[in-house]
């Protein structure tokens, strides 16, 4: 039994040696036709061979089928041809170089009429290039480029396809919807080979027009198109179409077209109509009412199916005008509606006669007057006579019957007095008339007004004027809240000027204040965002409220400058509340010097709890050391200056500045 093994190794070795010849693969080729179509030939029963395609890059090779037999061999560029005959399981091949490759299995049933690869490599370097397979690049290049490519009626590729084939016939087909198809054979060789491939368009386009009237829908074979007439189509397959035209208020129509390859065909599809047209002609302000459907206001004009229609004008204080209509297809009627008006009357007398009379804006003459075929509804009538008090009265007028309005006027007009503190006594004309609120009638011309309450008084001249002025007059008892100073005996108001509350600390912005001009009012200049001029005042009240702006000198919002503003109680232009005035530079000094400390901490501690509140540059109307530092008049003068305190958390003096800037302002009472 060794004997044996031994022996079966030393063959297997000794074939080894001289076996340089070995198939790589064995395939069936599917699609290909040479056996059955292109190159057939029967074996000696008259059956149709099999041929086996044995791929090589040498030549020389004998083959041996067995009892079977080889019917015939063909040698072609890189590759031998070997017919065979069906059934055929085994094969011997020979080369006198290369050595024997014998009994080679055939790894599947050979059938007849069908092409076979059989891929042959060879060891031996010397003599042939181990797996070298001959081909050759081939681009197939489509239009369109997305067209669908075949070979061998087996898909490869959308769009341009580039692969390496072995020499040999193959069939090609580019194919895409809407184009016509196009097939052929190519030889591949030795060299690359290129190819374009246009396809030709098997579509067209139908451009549709309707007639008399655009915008129709379009339908091509049942499918509804998103545009409306006029309209091109996008590609359709050449042949023939239905196309329907579709529109409201015509017929439909149906046309059979047919597409041409890579034309337009043209379709011009006139639309019978189908309506009849009414217009309506009625007052201006009426509404239209079609079959209880509001249509249009004064007139209308539209189109309408056939049939039977009720058509109304409706107008406020008027009767309906109604009126059926029959319309036919292809009718155009006109009608006319004229709503009848619902009348009443109004009796009008006044007490004196002679008022004028105004309905709801309108002059219907002078009292007393019978109005006759007023239109019903709600009205506002008004009786107006000079030197009385004008009287308006609501009515309602109603159909057929008759309104009346008796009114006496009274000599003046009625007016409401109010006061602050509110119940106080009032006294018109040194008259009581009770407490406020008051409302009564006064007569035309001045009135003095006073109003008494807790021992203080207030008086105020007021106009009642017979067309336009004030109908309502406000009397005021202003009440000053104050702080005293028990060191210098002085009593001040307990905040700057605009501010809202009493300093809290000493940067509390609540407690700044309005930032005033050296000498000017209180016009609205002294607000922190109030606008600049540069246009200087030549009287005492510029007649605006912007910051004036003067970065020359003499630096003063005035040209020519006065010295004789803010003097007293009664001096021009005194921003302060009745009985209080600008401090003078030495009631100032005064307060300095009665502080725990000469600063800004000693300023908030005093009994005025002055704050920071900072100043307004006079040049271009900034904001300055908001916070830090702080500027407030006095009402002395200093040459083209004025004085004024100054103070920052290091010390507290008296100075002089440019009249122009912007400083706080603290009231004293005189």
């Amino acid at each position: 039994m060794r004997k044996v093994l031994l022996f079966i190794l030393i063959v297997g070795s000794f074939n080894s040696l001289f076996a340089d010849i070995s198939v790589k693969s064995f395939r069936k080729l599917e699609s290909d036709l040479d056996a059955r179509v292109h190159h057939p030939l029967n074996d000696q029963n008259g059956d149709i061979c099999a041929i086996i395609k044995v791929v090589t890059t040498q030549s020389g090779f004998l083959f041996d089928g067995g009892t079977m037999g080889i019917v015939k061999t063909v040698p072609k560029n890189a590759e031998i041809w070997v017919y065979v005959p069906w059934g055929i399981k085994r094969l011997t091949i020979t080369h006198p170089q290369l050595g024997l490759l014998r009994d080679y299995m055939i790894p599947m049933p050979i059938e007849k009429a069908t092409v076979y690869e059989l891929v042959l490599i060879s060891g031996r370097v010397e003599t042939t290039v181990v797996e070298e397979i001959a081909s050759q690049w081939l681009v197939l290049t489509p239009e369109p480029a997305n067209a669908l490519v075949y070979i061998n009626d087996e898909f490869v590729k959308t769009g341009e396809y580039m692969a390496k084939l072995k020499p040999e016939t193959y069939t090609y087909r580019v194919e895409l919807p809407l184009y016509h198809t196009e097939a052929g054979r190519l030889e591949m060789g030795a060299e690359k080979k290129t190819m374009n491939v246009k396809l030709k368009p098997a579509f067209g386009y139908i451009s549709v027009n309707s007639q008399p009237e655009s915008g129709a829908q379009v339908f091509v074979n049942g499918k509804l198109l998103t545009a409306r007439t006029p309209l091109t189509t996008e590609a359709i397959a050449s042949g023939e179409h239905t196309v329907q035209v579709v529109k409201e208020m015509y017929q439909p129509a149906v046309q059979k077209v047919t597409v041409t390859d890579g034309q337009t065909t043209p379709l011009t599809v006139r639309l019978q109509p189908n309506f009849a047209e009414l217009t309506v002609i009625a007052p201006l302000g009426a509404t239209i009412v079609l079959n209880n459907e509001q249509k249009g206001v004064g007139s209308w004009n539209g189109r309408l199916s056939s049939g039977i229609y009720s058509v109304e004008a409706r107008l406020s204080k008027h009767k309906v005008a109604k009126q059926d209509v029959e319309l036919a297809t292809g009718e155009k009627r006109t009608i006319e509606l004229e709503p009848t008006p619902i009348y009443g009357s109004l009796d009008v007398i006044s007490s004196p006669s002679g008022a004028n009379i105004r309905i709801d804006g309108k002059d219907y003459g002078t009292t007393p007057n019978t109005l006759n075929r007023l239109l019903i509804g709600e009205y506002t009538v008004e009786l107006s006579r000079q030197g009385y008090s004008a009287v308006r009265k609501s009515i309602s007028i109603n159909e057929g019957a008759s309104a009346s309005i008796n009114e006496t006027l009274q000599n003046g007009k009625e007016v409401t007095i109010r006061s602050t503190p509110s119940g106080a006594n009032l006294f018109v004309d040194g008259v009581a008339m009770g407490t406020t609120p008051f409302i009564g009638n006064l007569s035309f011309g001045s009135h003095v007004l006073k109003i008494e309450n807790g021992g203080k008084s207030a008086e105020k001249t007021v106009e009642v004027k017979e067309a336009g002025g004030e109908s309502v007059f406000v009397v005021e008892i202003v009440t000053v809240p104050t702080v005293y100073n028990p060191k210098t005996g002085r009593t001040w108001m307990d905040r700057n000027l605009g501010a809202s509350r009493v300093a809290t600390s000493s940067t509390d912005e609540q407690s700044y204040g309005d930032l005033y001009q050296w000498g000017r009012g209180t016009d609205g200049h002294e607000k922190r965002t109030s606008q600049t001029t540069s246009t200087l005042s030549s009287s005492d009240t510029p007649g605006h409220g912007k910051f004036i702006l003067a970065p020359n000198s003499p630096y003063d919002w005035r040209s020519p400058q006065k010295n004789n503003l803010w003097q007293g109680v009664n001096g021009t232009n005194n921003p302060c509340p009745e009985g209080f005035r600008i401090p003078t530079a030495a009631e100032w000094e005064a307060e300095c010097i009665s502080w725990s400390s000469s600063n800004s901490a000693g300023a908030f501690a005093s009994p005025l709890k002055l704050p920071v509140a900072g100043y307004r540059y006079h040049s271009n109307g900034s904001l300055g050391n908001v916070g830090s530092y702080g500027y407030y008049w006095s009402g002395t003068v200093d040459g083209t200056y004025a004085q004024f305190l100054y103070f920052y958390s290091g010390l507290a003096f008296m100075d002089s500045n440019r009249r122009t800037y912007g400083n706080s302002v603290r009231c004293l009472k005189d």
